[in-house]
């Protein structure tokens, strides 16, 4: 494997130990979007997180934070329960290309938080997915499609904050995954089985030291219960009526059966029929 590969993997590994974790480099078409996830340890739910621009963390300018969530085309949403902020910049500009931060606001103290490198480029991004949403149902299995311009380079796919996937096989977090490379089309397949709801998060694609982050949504299975009721069939007779009542999926249908007596007179001539 490709020493600088290995030393990636080892800055992956520590990453994924820190207090806040992200993707690292993530290359958008001019004109496009992206969106970025931070996530955090649980001692910083009730925190302000925010995204700032520049090569010093400590000094980098501020654009939004989860208490003015909006910018321009720069939005944050804070998602406590799953321990995750998300940034989405919309229109990109090559003159986006920069480091970005993303912080969490510590009083009294330094403040928190992991760099992305995001460049921005007029032809075909180096690494980048179709939609960076994909829904799955637990029990089944679900595809990403990872789109590269490298065809030399290492893929692996990794859950953020966690363990990668490198090479044809592996499993994340006892999910087992398969990996096809389409060097032809330039497209890295991943598949994930046996999905469960604790699934549900974020991941990334990796390829030639580049990334794009991934949203995993697991739903639960849904079973519709169907319900049939049935009219069983009466039948009442009387001397001189016989009434049926039959039932079918159709309706009901109502039969009158007339029975006919014949009485005599006394001469025996005369015969009435009712």
């Amino acid at each position: 494997m490709d020493p600088l590969m290995l030393l990636f993997l080892l800055i992956a590994g520590l990453t994924g130990a820190d207090s806040v974790s992200s993707v690292r480099w993530v290359t958008v078409q001019s004109g496009g979007s992206v969106t970025i996830p931070c996530l955090y340890e649980d001692r910083y739910k009730n925190h302000v997180k925010y995204w700032c621009r520049g090569e010093d963390g400590q000094s980098c300018t501020s654009i939004v934070r989860t208490d003015s969530p909006q910018k321009g085309d720069v939005s944050i949403r804070d998602d406590p329960e799953q321990q995750v902020f998300t940034v989405t910049m919309n229109n990109l500009k090559i003159e986006d290309n920069d480091t970005y931060w993303c912080r969490v606001e510590i009083s009294g103290h330094s403040d928190d938080g992991e760099w992305v490198t995001l460049s921005v480029s007029d032809g075909s991004p180096g690494l980048s997915v179709d939609n960076q949403e994909v829904t799955g149902v637990e029990g089944d299995s679900v595809s990403v499609q990872c789109r590269y311009g490298d065809s030399n380079s290492d893929k692996m796919f990794c859950k953020i904050g966690g363990s990668c996937v490198l090479g044809n096989s592996g499993s994340l977090d006892g999910r087992p995954v398969e990996i096809g490379d389409d060097r032809v089309n330039k497209v890295f397949s991943v598949t994930m089985w046996g999905l469960e709801r604790k699934d549900t998060g974020w991941y990334r694609c990796d390829a030639g030291y580049q990334q794009i982050p991934v949203h995993i949504t697991v739903n639960e299975t849904t079973t519709a219960i169907t319900e049939v009721h049935t009219v069983s069939p009466k039948t009442t007779t009387t001397a001189t009526t016989e009434q049926t009542i039959k039932a079918s999926a159709a309706g009901f249908t109502t039969k009158m059966l007339i029975q006919t007596v014949s009485a005599h007179d006394e001469g025996g001539n005369n015969e009435t029929e009712r």
